[in-house]
């Protein structure tokens, strides 16, 4: 025959398999069966058997994306630990609040606020109800407003951590240096 054939025992070793591995390739299908007849007969095509083995590697690899690009993740990992050697260095100075604290001081100004809105009606009602223009009753409104806002402007800052970050204002940096402007009639 004019194709190179060879027995289990040379492709295990060309391949760096062991020779049970070659027949469990050849039961899947990876590795041409050998041959059945003649003089040939148990012995496996040589260059069928390399393309089906480097088909199979292939494929696998192929499978598995970014397992071979080593580059690709050490770039990743020095990209991660520069980003949080830089996070940090942000809380470090004053530049980034934890995000927990944040929460929080949230959810306190939101708390107070809707609890004063809840109670303006049943505190102005009375008010408005005895005065006798509109004028009068947009200053009590006003007057209540301002109050709640005063309220809100006055809550405790978020404590930074121990390493002397200073602290935040929870209001945020709008009017909350002047409790005051927010109240300002603006006819709007």
């Amino acid at each position: 025959m004019a194709s190179n054939t060879q027995p289990v025992a040379v492709i295990a070793r060309l391949l760096d398999l062991t020779e049970r591995r070659v027949q469990q390739l050849v039961r899947q299908g990876v590795i041409p069966a050998p041959l059945r007849q003649g003089e040939e007969r148990g012995r496996y095509d040589l260059v069928g058997a390399v393309r089906g083995y480097v088909r199979f590697l292939r494929d696998q690899a192929a499978e598995r994306p970014g397992a071979g690009d080593v580059g690709a993740e050490r770039a990743r990992l020095i990209k991660a630990k520069a980003d949080l050697a830089e996070m940090e260095a942000g809380l470090r100075r004053g530049e980034l609040l934890p995000a927990d604290d944040v929460e929080e001081a949230w959810i306190a100004v939101l708390s107070r606020l809707r609890a004063r809105l809840l109670v303006l009606p049943d505190r102005l009602a009375p008010l408005v109800h005895e005065e006798t223009s509109v004028a009068g009753t947009r200053e009590s409104i006003r007057r209540a407003v301002a109050e709640a806002l005063e309220e809100l402007a006055s809550l405790p800052a978020i404590a930074r951590d121990a390493e002397g970050a200073g602290a935040a204002r929870a209001g945020g940096a709008q009017g909350a240096d002047d409790p005051g402007a927010a109240t300002e009639p603006d006819d709007q």
